[in-house]
């Protein structure tokens, strides 16, 4: 099959993964990959690393370069755009993000050209539905994390430094102080999770949560805001806690993680199982393979 990957991101965020994931994944499984980003993003580095074929984004590669494929699959809503307007094959979308679908008349125009959606979490696939996106041309394809070795048991609660969090970091750090937990933030959240006994995620909309996945990989406990796609990535009181964005509630799930080592270790090893079973890279790309053959009969 040849596939062409659009991404416009010029940050490595979660989204940027899957691609670069995918983009690796497909090419192991045989296909031919073809990729367009945005020159001197970090995305454009680590693909040329990894030595994926990559072009420059824009209109004009998206029409030259979706001439001769089987599937073009577009990362974030830049590319959706340039691929509604140019694109000459049939398109997928990925959609990650759970905020609303705006209702303008570009947007209807837009959204009803792609041939397919796939969505990160069911919660992401009622939103398309709800704007009028045909039911049947959307399939949910979780996002996969790689694997990573598990945690050894700290003292700390393990967070990811972002500015998207915003407001939500002193939530985090106030939660922490109550519950008289160390809270450790960081930007390499694969190192940052060595030095936890839980993962604190709090987020105001989330399509699934990719550092969560992360996080489950790693075998830690999550503690997590229950909005958007979350729920379906934690197994509440399973794998982890779902609470609301309360600093209160937060204290008191990682009062009750940190206190009862037994219930941690049964929440890690659910966590690091339910990863195994759902979130691996393998699981994400022949979820994809399995829609873009479904979908588009390729």
């Amino acid at each position: 099959m040849k596939i062409l990957l659009a991404d416009s991101g010029w940050k490595m965020r979660g989204g940027q993964w899957q691609t670069l994931y995918l983009a690796e994944g497909l090419r192991e499984k045989g296909h031919r990959v073809a990729l367009l980003a945005r020159h001197g993003s970090l995305l454009w580095d680590l693909a040329h690393e990894s030595r994926i074929d990559t072009k420059q984004i824009g209109l004009t590669t998206m029409v030259t370069n979706s001439r001769n494929v089987d599937v073009v699959h577009v990362q974030d809503a830049h590319s959706h755009t340039l691929a509604a307007i140019g694109s000459l094959s049939p398109f997928v979308v990925s959609r990650r993000v759970a905020f609303p679908v705006k209702q303008t008349w570009f947007s209807e125009r837009k959204y009803g050209r792609a041939a397919a959606y796939l969505a990160v979490s069911e919660c992401v696939a009622r939103e398309l539905r709800r704007v009028g996106v045909d039911a049947q041309k959307i399939r949910v394809v979780m996002d996969g994390v790689p694997d990573i070795e598990p945690a050894s048991y700290q003292q700390h609660v393990a967070g990811l430094r972002s500015e998207d969090l915003g407001k939500l970091n002193p939530l985090m750090q106030q939660a922490c102080d109550i519950a008289r937990a160390q809270l450790i933030l960081g930007d390499n959240l694969a190192d940052t999770l060595k030095a936890g006994f839980l993962f604190l995620y709090l987020s105001e909309s989330e399509g699934l949560g990719s550092a969560v996945l992360l996080a489950m990989a790693a075998g830690l406990p999550i503690v997590a805001s229950r909005v958007g796609g979350l729920p379906e990535a934690v197994d509440e009181g399973f794998s982890g806690l779902l609470v609301p964005n309360d600093k209160y509630a937060i204290a008191r799930a990682i009062q009750s993680l940190h206190e009862d080592r037994n219930l941690s270790l049964r929440f890690s090893e659910n966590a690091r199982r339910r990863y195994l079973k759902y979130f691996t890279l393998e699981h994400m790309v022949l979820n994809t393979l399995a829609a873009y053959r479904e979908l588009l009969h390729v």
